[in-house]
């Protein structure tokens, strides 16, 4: 989530730089000013404030060892991605007692810093983790998960409904997860909005291609479907009226951008929700979204007004969402104006400020011989990472 918005981001900012005083959006319209000895390190740069990045250091990027350059030149990425991470978790653990918290990705690197917390006890520095896109895993796994959750103070989840299950996969309190609504991420690209006709629906993972194909299927629509995963099609039939794409960030947005409606065919029965980015950027521009994850794409989409929730596993819903939005185009429009009203607000900067916000709140409430949690209120916030190559999410 570290679309570069504006000004200075904490790259460049000098270590011991402090703003006098900050004011951080609590997601309920007030400011919340605090403190200003209070310093935040984060993984990576971040498009904030300038009072926030102003009090904001980013860990250096890390560049290969020769172990790792040997890994990847045996053809073991992923051993040389793993090494990368464990290594910089140890420097973000060495560097952190010199800040008040500390800001993660939900990934190896964060989650091996928060069990490296442990050896500090209850004399640390806030960890807040955010972009927690997290699958289950066998018991080993989510003995892991709960050993390291253990000691971080917040995990920001893009959908409300992850609350719950993540607590109950990994045996830790819902309130150790705080719901912040995700971001757009069109900033940085040029894009003309328009409407050609066609479905378009896209992505690298979560997506069931195979039921978006059942309902399709023989309808008298042209659809445009991009993906750089080949991989995901494996044993489907391809309908005549679908076109497959592989293109890049920018092509992405332009051909979604052009279309008369998207759909996200998300697989409802996973652990995590996904899909938020593709679901903003598509309601940014005024289309109209049909997703197939009612419950995790409730806090994003209002049924019937600003897109359509349907059942995961229903062609035939899915189906007739498709031809009635198709048929009937004002509504279509209609439906779009009133998607990009919702979600408008939900810049990157807007969503950094949050959690950032929760992060020093923590830091100011949260002293070394506090045994409990301060609980915030789950969804008390309004505000919508990665930016990848064609939208994973």
């Amino acid at each position: 989530m570290y679309e570069s918005d504006i000004g200075r981001s904490g790259w460049d900012m000098k270590r011991g730089e402090r703003a006098e005083v900050q004011q951080a959006d609590s997601g309920r319209g007030t400011p919340v000013i605090i403190g200003a000895n209070l310093k935040v390190l984060a993984t990576e740069p971040a498009a904030l404030s300038r009072e926030l990045a102003a009090r904001t250091d980013v860990l250096p990027a890390a560049s290969d060892t020769w172990w790792e350059r040997g890994l990847r030149k045996a053809g073991l990425p992923e051993f040389a991605r793993r090494s990368r991470h464990l290594r910089r978790a140890w420097a973000l653990f060495r560097e952190a007692p010199r800040f008040s918290a500390i800001v993660t990705l939900g990934d190896l690197e964060g989650l091996a810093f928060a069990c490296l917390q442990r050896l500090r006890g209850r004399r640390r520095p806030v960890h807040v983790m955010q972009d927690c896109l997290w699958y289950g895993g066998g018991w080993l796994h989510r003995a892991w998960m709960r050993f390291c959750l253990g000691r971080v103070d917040r995990c920001i989840v893009w959908a409300s409904v992850e609350q719950q299950r993540y607590a109950r996969a990994y045996g830790v309190s819902p309130e150790r997860f705080l719901y912040v609504p995700h971001h757009y991420t069109l900033k940085r690209y040029v894009f003309e909005v328009g409407d050609e006709g066609y479905v378009f629906t896209a992505g690298n993972a979560d997506r069931d291609y195979g039921l978006f194909f059942s309902a399709v299927r023989d309808l008298p629509t042209p659809c445009m479907l991009a993906t750089n995963r080949p991989q995901l099609l494996a044993g489907l039939v391809v309908p005549p009226n679908v076109r497959v794409v592989s293109v890049s960030p920018a092509e992405f947005r332009q051909l979604m951008a052009r279309a008369r409606l998207v759909v996200m065919p998300m697989r409802a029965t996973l652990l995590h929700a996904g899909g938020q980015q593709t679901v903003l950027n598509a309601m940014v521009m005024g289309k109209p979204v049909v997703l197939t994850d009612p419950e995790g794409g409730a806090d994003y989409i209002e049924n019937g007004k600003t897109g359509l929730l349907v059942p995961y596993g229903d062609a035939r819903a899915l189906r007739e969402a498709v031809q009635y939005l198709m048929d009937h185009p004002e509504e279509a429009q209609a439906m779009g104006e009133q998607a990009q009203r919702a979600t408008t607000p939900l810049t990157t900067e807007r969503c950094n400020v949050t959690i950032w916000g929760h992060a020093l709140r923590l830091a100011g409430e949260i002293r070394p011989a506090a045994a409990p949690l301060v609980t915030e209120p789950a969804g008390s916030s309004k505000d919508g990472v990665v930016d990848p190559m064609i939208e994973p999410r």
